[in-house]
């Protein structure tokens, strides 16, 4: 037995020219839009990114003013410390300084979780996302330190007016270690710090809370708590 494939109306060249064209026709559109979705994923890719600088700019912008702060607080916690263990005999207030309740920005990583949460982190480059990555794990970790030192910064400012005996003198003296150990701790990941944002080429962005470095941060707080002298 013999099949006979029936003959196109036009003949077989002109069908698969017409199939060409319908083949060549799906792939420029196929073509097409995966460039449209090219275009749209490299407009997402630099919104979050330029969101992502300016959080980090900010971050840096934070953390150097904190650290400018470091030695200033570490002086008046000394003077206190000194005022405390000579029996509180010298005016309080002097022996202070103007020691600041916590005198830390806190950081902020809003926009990296938003990130991280979409799709859009896969189409940056894999150097760029590990490198930013490393930056907000530095962010986070810095953030719990600056929470811990504002939790001690607290409970200094509630032992200053007890200080009027002994064991007052003697729980304020514990507590003024723990904060220098703290600010020690957060110091000296400075250098850590700066070198992640280096990395990513960051600057310091201090524009959303310049007014508040307006003269010196060492100072407010903890100062109104003294006890008369």
């Amino acid at each position: 037995m013999h099949f006979h494939l029936p003959k196109p109306l036009h003949g077989w060249r002109e069908l698969l020219g017409e199939v060409g064209i319908i083949v060549i026709g799906v792939l420029i559109a196929l073509g097409a839009e995966q460039v449209v979705d090219d275009i749209r994923w490299h407009q997402k890719v630099a919104v979050v990114r330029n969101s992502l600088m300016e959080e980090l700019g900010n971050d840096r912008g934070r953390w150097q003013a904190d650290m400018a702060e470091v030695p200033c607080l570490l002086d008046n916690i000394g003077k206190l410390d000194r005022w405390a263990r000579s029996g509180g005999s010298d005016n309080v207030t002097a022996a202070s300084g103007e020691l600041s309740n916590g005198g830390f920005f806190w950081m902020h990583s809003a926009n990296w979780q938003l990130a991280t949460a979409s799709q859009t982190l896969d189409h940056f480059p894999m150097d760029e996302q590990l490198a930013l990555a490393t930056a907000y794990d530095g962010v986070a970790h810095r953030q719990v330190d600056i929470e811990k030192a504002a939790d001690l910064f607290e409970n200094v400012g509630s032992l200053i007016p007890m200080a009027d005996t002994v064991q007052g003198r003697r729980d304020l003296r514990a507590a003024l270690g723990r904060m220098k150990e703290r600010i020690a701790a957060l110091s000296g990941n400075d250098a850590y710090m700066r070198r992640h944002f280096d990395a990513l080429g960051v600057k310091a962005d201090n524009r959303d809370f310049a007014a508040d470095l307006k003269g010196s941060r060492c100072g407010g707080y903890i100062q109104h708590a003294l006890p008369p002298s």
